[in-house]
């Protein structure tokens, strides 16, 4: 049958076939994970080192750690120098709100974009929160009164945030805004001028923490948004050259496309219209697509190249799939295509590290054509009649993998010349 019917219907029939035997490859190693045994057909992992001698530097929490030193030995000498009022909460303010907000942006946390417009909008509520409690300290000297108005100002500031996700300023601010609330002296009245020191010095804590965190490696979702996807296609190239870290690859690219997401909702620029962060979501969408493909296509070509221990059984003595005569005609155009592969993921990877995405990439169809003519020439020359059911299968299979990642990045390749990136990519937005 898969001989007489046409190619494309061949490696459409493997390819569902194909979907079915992993479907039920999972299930197997479902139950065998709820078992303690090892995965079927797979190896068991390789033992790794509990310790390292010298540890990898993540250079972004480094950064961090630099940014939230540095404004509170800012604050510090501000301290000695200028005596500002309300002196207890500039360190404290002006180290939280530069490392808090970063702990939470990989999850839709706050970004440095806008960050003096959103300074200036806390110092107004602050001012205007000072001036409510000069009115109405008088009622707040028992516990009674201060425990209800505590309740009530953190009960509606959870519901309000209830279904955000991650850590946004605004939350931030709430919280510590209510710890200097929290401060005052429930037993007697408070004298204004100690309301008045008390947000003064959140108002200067919140500033220092402004001016170092967007002045000094600012976090910007435009930034966040290319290095993200500039790495998401770059180590896809890596996954696709056989990385031998591919289990930390692999890690890496389920998160980078949720970090690109997380930043395309958040960039609130004027050259970043509706439609152009609606092409920013497909496009992750389909590098998403992209990774699963090239991950499938990596795991199921070996077999055409090499000798398979699990599949010893299916495919005969020597465990090779493809007799040598067909390996000779195929591996020369398989070479081409992913050769063909990698030429449009660095073409992607540079397009989002230079900021500028109208170019032409490169062509893979024609390597595309060179294969399907040397798989019907294998096909009308009877090759492939001494291969059992299933090696057939899993031969169309693979060659159904390389066309199906063609296809993923044909259409990344369009969505990624529709973006007009270099309007807002630059560091705008004060």
């Amino acid at each position: 049958m898969l001989v007489e019917a046409p190619l494309r219907a061949a490696m459409d029939f493997a390819g569902e076939f194909a979907v079915l035997r992993r479907l039920t490859n999972e299930l197997n190693n479902i139950r065998s994970t709820l078992e303690a045994l090892p995965r079927y057909g797979q190896a068991l992992p390789a033992e790794k080192p509990r310790w390292e001698i010298i540890p990898p530097i993540d250079w972004y929490w480094l950064k961090v750690g630099i940014k939230g030193g540095l404004a509170a030995v800012i604050a510090v000498l501000l301290l000695r120098w200028t005596h500002p009022p309300g002196a207890t909460n500039v360190p404290t303010w002006a180290w939280l709100l530069v490392v808090m907000r970063r702990s939470f942006f990989r999850s839709a946390g706050a970004s440095d974009l806008r960050t003096f417009e959103i300074a200036l909008q806390g110092s107004l509520i602050l001012a205007g929160c000072t001036l409510v409690l000069i009115v109405i300290t008088p009622a707040l000297a028992s516990y009674t009164a201060m425990n209800l108005a505590l309740f009530l100002l953190l009960f509606v500031t959870g519901f309000f945030t209830a279904t955000l996700p991650g850590v946004t300023f605004w939350t931030e601010f709430t919280f510590l805004a209510t710890s200097t609330f929290v401060a005052l002296n429930p037993q007697v009245p408070v004298p204004p001028i100690t309301i008045i020191d008390s947000f003064v010095g959140t108002m200067v804590g919140l500033w220092i923490a402004t001016v170092v965190s967007r002045l000094l490696w600012p976090l910007l979702p435009q930034k966040v948004l290319r290095d993200s996807l500039s790495a998401l296609f770059a180590q896809t190239k890596d996954l696709l050259g056989g990385a031998l870290n591919r289990e930390k690859v692999l890690t890496q690219l389920t998160n980078l496309p949720v970090e690109a997401m997380g930043a395309v909702s958040q960039i609130q620029i004027a050259g970043c219209s509706e439609e152009e962060r609606t092409n920013l979501s497909f496009l992750i969408d389909r590098a998403q697509a992209l990774v699963i493909r090239v991950s499938q296509l990596v795991c199921r070509r070996p077999v055409l190249r090499s000798g398979s221990t699990e599949l010893a059984e299916v495919l005969g003595e020597g465990g090779n799939l493809l007799p040598e005569i067909t390996g000779e005609i195929l591996n020369p155009h398989f070479t081409r295509l992913e050769f063909e592969f990698q030429q449009m993921l660095d073409a992607f990877t540079d397009c989002f590290r230079d900021g500028n995405c109208s170019r032409e990439f490169p062509t893979i169809r024609g390597a595309l054509t060179g294969m399907d003519q040397a798989v019907q020439q294998i096909r009308d020359r009877n090759l492939l009649e001494d291969l059992s059911p299933e090696a057939s299968l899993q031969f169309l299979d693979v060659v159904d993998r390389y066309h199906a990642t063609a296809d993923s990045l044909e259409e990344c390749g369009r969505l990624i010349r529709s973006l007009r990136i270099e309007r807002y990519c630059g560091d705008y937005g004060l």
